[in-house]
């Protein structure tokens, strides 16, 4: 009888040892989970010196060098829960004295809509595209002052990317031969490049960037091939979250 007492004893003693074991490990959990967060956080947020290097290369190398690229995308977005991508295609010329042609053309069966930037002669023009015969056909267009233009359109863009990259970068890596990726703090990197959505779309506030990450192809320290993704929401449609993606070739004179 006593051999059974304390049999049963041991066992009650033990499960309330394995719950007590239990509860503790469960406490514990959000903790352990919260430091898996703040490791893996920190393994993505990495700044490779010979990544920014090379970026610093290119940029110099573009600055003192005419080039000209051909520029292929999509916006991807869901319209009142309809998927809903907008393919664009475009390119730039930009020469070494600053002068530049940057032109941008969207197409889809909702929208048809086009627009040229060009900085010559000391004077800035914008040109909308009218969709005539399958093709764009762009007038004489609005010359602005600088201030006017990088209001509507942010700084102009004669870089590798529209991006601001100073104090703006969170991580890079080399994630290939000759290949880095660049991912930039959403708000800083996107100060004035807002403008130009804004204005483009009609919105009437900015839109709001989630992400914005680009990877740069590199022979040796001249730019190749530029691949940007950004994330963000603009005010259309009652609120409507875009993804973004667009692939810019280098050709140099």
């Amino acid at each position: 009888m006593k051999s059974r007492k304390r049999s049963k004893g041991f066992w009650i003693t033990s499960a309330l040892v394995l719950l007590i074991a239990a509860l503790f490990c469960v406490a514990l959990l959000p903790t352990v989970l919260e430091k898996q967060k703040r490791t893996e956080a920190a393994a993505e947020v990495s700044v490779d010196a010979e990544a920014m290097r090379i970026l610093g290369c290119c940029n110099a190398y573009v600055a003192a060098n005419g080039f000209s690229t051909a520029m292929s995308g999509s916006v991807k977005a869901s319209v009142v829960g309809v998927p809903y991508t907008q393919k664009i295609k475009g390119g730039r010329q930009v020469s070494a004295d600053g002068s530049f042609t940057d032109t941008a053309e969207s197409k889809s069966a909702l929208v048809k809509a086009a627009v040229k930037r060009e900085y010559r002669d000391g004077s800035y023009i914008v040109s909308r595209g009218e969709y005539k015969k399958k093709a764009f056909k762009y007038g004489k267009g609005e010359k602005l002052s600088k201030s006017n233009y990088v209001s509507k359109y942010g700084k102009p863009f004669t870089g590798i990317v529209k991006y601001n990259t100073d104090g703006a970068v969170i991580s890079a890596q080399a994630v290939g031969e000759n290949v880095y990726k660049f991912v930039l703090d959403p708000v800083k990197s996107t100060a004035y490049c807002r403008n130009e959505v804004k204005t483009v779309l009609g919105g009437k506030s900015y839109p709001t960037y989630k992400s914005v990450e680009f990877t740069l192809t590199t022979d040796g320290e001249k730019p190749i091939k530029v691949v940007s993704v950004e994330k963000f929401r603009i005010d259309k449609f009652g609120g409507t979250d875009c993804t973004a993606e667009y692939t810019e070739n280098f050709v140099f004179n």
